[in-house]
């Protein structure tokens, strides 16, 4: 069992009471491949601006918020997770057009840094991909 917990808030900075909304979208087996899963849907309401589920099933999941749809994995994790790199994860395939980029494991980010900036850094971040142009 997973559960997922991160602070949300507007562009404003005021922490945000819209409902979200986690389900599948037919019956599954569950995680541990005793029993079913059913689709009824699991409405959470962020509590002063962290929303965080009850213990959820690890697996293909859906969730909802205001009018988006997100298609998601839960993983099997012992401690929270935050729900934007679920959401992440499940965005297609950029196809020749500008797009999300695709983690292949291990990168957080990308950053784009002077020469002389990148060799200033005495601990570079293990998890951003530094792409180096002059200066």
């Amino acid at each position: 069992m997973t559960v997922i917990s991160e602070p949300i808030t507007t562009l404003a900075g005021v922490s945000d009471r819209t409902h979200v909304t986690f389900y599948v979208q037919g019956l599954r087996p569950t995680f541990a491949g005793v029993g079913i899963i059913t689709p009824t849907r699991v409405q959470i309401l962020p509590v002063d601006g962290v929303l965080t589920t009850p213990d959820l099933d690890p697996g293909p999941a859906t969730v909802s918020w205001g009018t988006a749809t997100y298609r998601i994995i839960i993983p099997d994790s012992g401690t929270p997770v935050a729900l934007w790199p679920l959401i992440d994860a499940g965005m297609p395939v950029p196809s020749n057009e500008p797009g999300f980029v695709r983690n292949a494991g291990g990168i957080a980010r990308i950053a784009r840094i002077t020469e002389s900036a990148y060799a200033a850094l005495t601990t570079p971040d293990p998890e951003t991909l530094y792409i180096t142009f002059e200066g």
